[in-house]
C-alpha cells in the first residue's frame, strides 16, 4: 500500500512535469512565431546602435540607376559645392544568397522568441521545483533569479545603449579609405547578438562571487586581497567578449571592475545575513 502511494505521487509528479515542459513549448511556439512575424521590426531595433554610421553617411541604401541607365548603376557624381561638408564614405547592407535574409528572419525568430518566452519558462521550473524546497531555499531560489535577471538586462543595456554606438563607428574609421564597407545582415547579426550575450554574461560575476561567498569558498578579505588578480583575469575576458581594441575592451572592463567592488560590500551583507540564519537556526533547536 506504501509502495502504491509513492507510486502514485511520482506518477503525478511526471504528469505535472509533463504538463509544464508542454506550457513551455506552446510558449516558446507562439513567441516564435511572433517574433518572425515581426522579425524586420526587431532587426532594425538590433541594428539601432549602427545610427551613428546612419547619421554620418557610412550606411546607405542602394542608389537608384539614373533614367535610361543600367540598374544598379550609379548616379553621376555631381561637384561638390564650395564650402560643402564632404559627404560621407557609403556603405550598404548585404547579402550573398537568395535565402540569407530568410535564415536571418528565422535566427530572430529564435532568438527573441526564446528571449520573450524565458520569463515564462523560469516561472513553470520554479513552479515545479519550489514545492520541494525550504523556504530559505526558496529565498535563496528567488535571489538568484532576481539578481541574475536584473544584472543581464543592465549587461545588455550597457551593450545596447553604450558599447556600441561607441565602438562600432571607432573601428570602421580604421577601415582605410580606398577599402569599400559593405555590412554582411548575416555576420553583422550574429557579432552583435553574440557582445549582447557576452556581456549579460560577464555582468552575472557578482551573482557568482555571493554565491561562492555563500558557500564559504570565498570570503571578503579573500576578494580584496586578490583583487589584482581578478582584474586581470576580467581584462582577459573584456579582450576576448569585445573587438580587438583597447577603446572597447575598456569600456567594458570599467563596469567589471565597478561590479567586483561592488560585490566586495555585497559579500559583507551575505556574511552577515547567513550569520543570523545560523543563529536562528541555532536557537529554535531544542
Amino acid at each position: 500500500m506504501e509502495n502504491d502511494e509513492k507510486r502514485m505521487t511520482f506518477t503525478e509528479h511526471l504528469g505535472e512535469l509533463r504538463t509544464r515542459i508542454i506550457r513551455s513549448f506552446m510558449a516558446l511556439f507562439v513567441a516564435v512565431i511572433l517574433c518572425y512575424a515581426l522579425s524586420n521590426v526587431i532587426f532594425e531595433q538590433i541594428a539601432r546602435p549602427l545610427k551613428p554610421l546612419d547619421e554620418r553617411g557610412m550606411i546607405a541604401p542602394p542608389e537608384k540607376a539614373p533614367d535610361g541607365g543600367v540598374p544598379g548603376a550609379p548616379a553621376a557624381a555631381e561637384a561638390p559645392a564650395p564650402g560643402a561638408k564632404k559627404p560621407g564614405r557609403s556603405m550598404e547592407w548585404t547579402v550573398l544568397n537568395p535565402i540569407e535574409f530568410v535564415v536571418v528572419q528565422f535566427k530572430i525568430a529564435g532568438y527573441g522568441g526564446f528571449l520573450l518566452a524565458l520569463p515564462f519558462i523560469l516561472y513553470q521550473i520554479m513552479a515545479f521545483v519550489f514545492p520541494g524546497l525550504l523556504p530559505n531555499e526558496r529565498r535563496v531560489v528567488q535571489i538568484l533569479v532576481g539578481g541574475c535577471s536584473i544584472l543581464g538586462i543592465v549587461g545588455v543595456g550597457v551593450a545596447y545603449f553604450g558599447v556600441f554606438p561607441l565602438v562600432l563607428p571607432y573601428l570602421l574609421e580604421w577601415t582605410p579609405e580606398w577599402v569599400q564597407i559593405q555590412l554582411r545582415i548575416t555576420e553583422t547579426l550574429n557579432i552583435i547578438v553574440k557582445l549582447l550575450v557576452g556581456f549579460a554574461i560577464a555582468f552575472q560575476f557578482p551573482m557568482v562571487v555571493l554565491v561562492l561567498v555563500y558557500m564559504g569558498l570565498l570570503t571578503p578579505q579573500s576578494l580584496r586581497e586578490y583583487r589584482k588578480f581578478a582584474i586581470v583575469i576580467m581584462a582577459v575576458a573584456a579582450a576576448i567578449l569585445t573587438p580587438p581594441d583597447v577603446f572597447s575592451m575598456s569600456v567594458m572592463l570599467l563596469p567589471l571592475v565597478i561590479l567586483y567592488e561592488a560585490s566586495i560590500w555585497a559579500s559583507y551583507l551575505v556574511l552577515r545575513r547567513k550569520k543570523k540564519n545560523e543563529e536562528a537556526a541555532a536557537a529554535e533547536t531544542p
